[in-house]
């Protein structure tokens, strides 16, 4: 992952600006984030890819049902539990969580990510930052697999 300029987003205010969109949109990552009241703001390509569709405007309550969130053993995933919820409303980070999203076109694909709040000049948190990336069949992070 982009640790540094992960480090450097979670070291600085947070502000999606377009010079922020530009670099999000670079990382072979997924990136998707939500406001201080969890609303879906960003999703980079990559993150659409991987979930064939991200409804920016979706609510936290809303997530899991919108984009086909399910736990590995398949039960859809509580959206309370989902790392960026719990980034954003709870200030949490979360590493390493494990889902499995199914699709628009019916394909499931397993996803691996971490979650970290997103803070302003103030210290306030203004909202939280998912990255993700797809898991092979073995249940491992195809990009330290690659």
């Amino acid at each position: 992952m982009h640790f540094v300029d992960l480090n450097t987003l979670l070291d600085q205010p947070w502000v999606l600006d377009e010079d922020a969109r530009r670099r999000l949109n670079a990382w072979e990552e997924g990136v998707i984030i939500a406001n201080a009241t969890g609303e879906l703001v960003y999703a980079n390509p990559r993150a659409m890819a991987m979930h064939g569709t991200i409804r920016l405007g979706a609510v936290p309550d809303d997530y899991s049902l919108l984009h086909g969130l399910f736990t590995l053993e398949g039960r859809p995933f509580p959206s309370p539990d989902l790392p960026l919820v719990r980034a954003v409303r709870h200030g949490e980070t979360v590493l390493e969580s494990r889902w499995r999203i199914r699709r628009p076109d019916g394909s499931v694909l397993a996803a691996t990510g971490s979650a970290y709040p997103l803070h302003d000049e103030d210290g306030n948190r203004v909202g939280g930052i998912l990255l993700c990336v797809p898991m092979d069949p073995a249940g491992q992070d195809k990009a330290a697999t690659s």
